[in-house]
């Protein structure tokens, strides 16, 4: 992912190399609120690609401050976890930060390539009452978010010989990850074949590498079946259960084919559904018979995180669009002064966050 340390400070996260198999298609691109939108600082974007994120901040005396989102000012494009926060102060300043923000509609996602931050103030001219405070631009204005990764592999016998790449794809995915955020990342692994074995979640990859290389395979000629259900659930039980510092959590799993040996499939798959944990499916095609794009597709949570490959070598390009899309979850990060204000006289402080983003989605031939 490419630093923009003049547009934006990568503090946090994560992932990398902007897709040559995404398209941007302007004609069906919502147009942003066209009111008081400033010119953006990057290039490639203009006012039209405005995602704005609104919210509100309060520092009471006598009360814990706040800050929330105004879903109704806010474009449907924001997608997120939870409304309020609970600003902290670190040093002199009050650090506001809101994570998990997803830029998405059932069309695109969205990369944000530069953001700013503005508030509101009444007093000022109508075509001014948005502006940056000069005093509080020295900041991160959005990183991306330290995330906790459980990747779920099939490396069943059907892969052919086919898995050591495989292998390797799931090497090269944990370590963008682990790279491209400082060591602030996590990733979980879980192997799968006809025996499922969950690892703990680390920040070292020869962590990964270690595991990977001791899993118990089965022999490619043998008549083994995939437990791909129980693989995924062990999987978000170990999301559920690590004890780790982090923003967000997300699940990305891969197979060939269906679910062919876990117990209870439909039980299994209820559940699954049934998980608020964020769920990428990866699937390879052409492998057998069993393979299922709809299965798979209900498994991932949403269409928008479901890819597939028609060969090993086009897997590798979709390994990559995964890790773009959970490179692409940001924490929008605010510094004020620490000053308090009145409940009885003072409104809160209206805030937006304006993302110039590109849409993108993932080329399907």
């Amino acid at each position: 992912m490419k630093s923009m340390h003049s547009l934006f400070m990568l503090a946090l996260l994560s992932v990398a190399v902007f897709y040559s198999s995404c398209s941007k298609d302007p004609k069906t691109v919502p147009d942003a609120n066209p009111n008081e939108i400033p010119d953006p600082s990057c290039i490639g974007v203009d006012k039209d690609d405005a995602i704005v994120l609104r919210f509100e901040y309060t520092n009471y005396q006598g009360q814990e401050p706040t800050a929330k989102i105004v879903p109704t000012r806010t474009d449907e494009r924001v997608q997120y976890d939870e409304l309020s926060f609970t600003p902290t102060v670190e040093g002199n300043k009050m650090v506001i930060r809101i994570p998990n923000i997803r830029l998405s509609d059932n069309d695109f996602n969205y990369t944000a390539q530069c953001v700013v931050i503005e508030e509101l103030d009444e007093t000022r001219p109508a075509n001014d009452r948005w502006f940056e405070q000069t005093e509080f631009k020295n900041q991160e204005e959005f990183s991306q978010t330290k995330l906790a990764t459980q990747l779920c592999i099939d490396v069943s016998s059907s892969l052919g010989e086919d898995r050591d790449q495989v292998k390797q794809y799931a090497i090269d995915f944990a370590s963008q990850v682990l790279n491209n955020n400082n060591g602030e990342s996590y990733v979980g692994l879980t192997l799968f074949a006809d025996t499922v074995i969950t690892y703990p979640f680390t920040n070292q990859l020869s962590d990964i590498i270690t595991a990977i290389n001791g899993f118990p395979y089965p022999e490619l000629n043998a008549q083994t079946f995939t437990r791909l259900s129980d693989g995924i659930i062990a999987g978000l039980d170990a999301i559920e259960q690590a004890d780790l510092d982090v923003d967000d959590r997300v699940l990305v799993a891969f197979t060939d084919g269906n679910d062919n040996g876990s117990n209870n499939p439909s039980a299994n798959q209820a559940r699954i559904m049934d998980s608020t944990v964020p769920r990428y499916m990866i699937g390879l095609k052409g492998k057998g018979l069993e393979y299922n794009t709809n299965y798979l597709k209900g498994l991932a949570s949403s269409e928008n995180y479901f890819v597939e490959a028609e060969d090993a070598v086009e897997l590798q390009q979709r390994f990559n669009d995964i890790n773009e899309l959970i490179a692409n979850i940001y924490t929008v990060i605010y510094n004020r002064s620490t000053q308090m204000f009145d409940p009885d006289l003072d409104d809160p402080i209206q805030l937006r966050a304006i993302f110039f983003a590109t849409p993108y989605r993932i080329d399907e031939n």
